[in-house]
C-alpha cells in the first residue's frame, strides 16, 4: 500500500462518516506537513506498512525545527494517531506505529476570548463598511449564539426562526440542533435582510452573502473580521470566529447558565468538551463553579 493509497482510503472512511469539511482539511494538513518532512529529510518510509514510532518521532522533531508551535504539533499528533489507529482497526497495517506517539504538553495560558466591550467596539466599525447592516449582523450571530465558523456560513435564510428565538444549525457530523439567538441579534438578521441582502439569483439560500450575492466563505469572514480588528486596533488573534465561541460560553457561564445547557447549545458531543469553557472563567468564578458543579454531583 501506498501513502497516497492510504490517505484516500482514510478520506474515504470521514466521508462515510459524514466528517465536515473542516475536519478533512485538518488532516489534509498532516498530510501536507508529512510530504514536506519526507521531500526535506528522505527518511520517511515510502511505503507506510514500513513506518515506526521512532518515524513518527522524527516527524515531530521537524516539525519542532520548522518553528511550529507547541498547540500546532499537538494537532498533527492527534491526527496521525486518529489515521493509524483507524488503519490498524481495518487491518490495512499490522502494527499502530502510533500508539506509543507522546503528546507534547501545551502550555497552560488563557486564550483569548471575546468580551462585550470588544463586540461593541467592532459594531461601531462595521458601520463604516460597505455592507454595514450584515457585517453587524455577522458580529452578533457570533457573540450572541456561539455558533462555529463553518455552522455560520451555511446557516441559509430559512434557518432563522424569530417566531422560536433559535437558529436552525447543522453542525459537525451533520448533527442539526437549535441555536438560541437574541432580540438584537435577530433584528440585526432582518434587517440585513430586508436592506443589504440582494442574492445574485434566486437559487441562493444562504443568509449571509458577499457583495456581489454570492454566499460567504471562510475566508470571506476572515477577511472581514480582520478588516474591523484593524479599524479598531485588535490583533487578529483577538477577533477569530473561535474567540466569539469562547465569549459566549464565558458570558453564559457567568451569567448563571449551566453547563448542561451550555453543552446542548454549542453541539458539543460530551460534557468535558463544554466545561473546558470554565478554564476562561475569573478565577473566583471558577472556584464557585467547583462548588457548585452539578456535573461533579452526579
Amino acid at each position: 500500500m501506498t501513502w497516497d493509497q492510504l490517505w484516500e482510503q482514510f478520506y474515504y472512511h470521514l466521508r462515510i462518516k459524514r466528517r465536515a469539511k473542516t475536519t478533512l482539511h485538518f488532516y489534509g494538513t498532516t498530510q501536507r506537513a508529512l510530504q514536506r518532512f519526507a521531500a526535506a529529510t528522505g527518511s520517511l518510509p515510502t511505503s507506510p506498512d514500513l513506518i515506526r514510532v521512532s518515524h513518527l518521532r522524527d516527524f515531530i522533531v521537524w516539525l519542532e525545527g520548522q518553528g511550529l508551535a507547541p498547540g500546532g504539533i499537538h494537532a498533527h499528533v492527534r491526527s496521525l494517531k486518529s489515521l493509524f489507529g483507524w488503519a490498524h482497526r481495518e487491518e490495512l497495517l499490522t502494527v499502530n506505529p502510533s500508539a506509543r506517539l507522546e503528546r507534547p504538553s501545551l502550555p497552560r495560558r488563557r486564550m483569548a476570548t471575546m468580551t462585550a466591550d470588544a463586540v461593541s467596539r467592532l459594531l461601531k466599525a462595521s458601520k463604516r463598511s460597505d455592507q454595514p447592516l450584515r457585517d453587524a449582523a455577522v458580529v452578533l450571530t457570533f457573540f450572541d449564539t456561539g455558533v462555529r465558523l463553518e455552522e455560520l456560513i451555511s446557516l441559509r435564510k430559512d434557518d432563522v426562526k424569530p417566531e422560536k428565538g433559535v437558529l436552525r444549525v447543522i453542525g459537525k457530523g451533520d448533527r442539526e440542533r437549535s441555536a438560541p439567538i437574541g432580540t438584537r441579534a435577530l433584528s440585526a438578521i432582518n434587517t440585513y435582510m430586508l436592506r443589504e441582502r440582494h442574492p445574485r439569483h434566486a437559487g441562493i439560500h444562504e443568509l449571509f452573502l458577499n457583495r456581489r450575492g454570492q454566499p460567504m466563505t471562510r475566508s470571506c469572514i476572515s477577511i472581514l473580521l480582520k478588516r474591523l480588528s484593524a479599524q479598531e486596533g485588535f490583533e487578529r488573534a483577538e477577533t477569530t470566529p473561535h474567540t466569539f465561541r469562547r465569549g459566549f460560553a464565558v458570558e453564559f457561564l457567568r451569567n448563571g447558565g449551566d453547563v448542561f445547557t451550555l453543552q446542548q447549545i454549542l453541539g458539543h458531543s460530551s460534557l468535558e468538551m463544554t466545561r473546558r469553557y470554565v478554564n476562561f472563567l475569573d478565577e473566583d468564578l471558577k472556584a464557585a463553579h467547583l462548588r457548585f458543579s452539578p456535573g461533579d454531583r452526579l
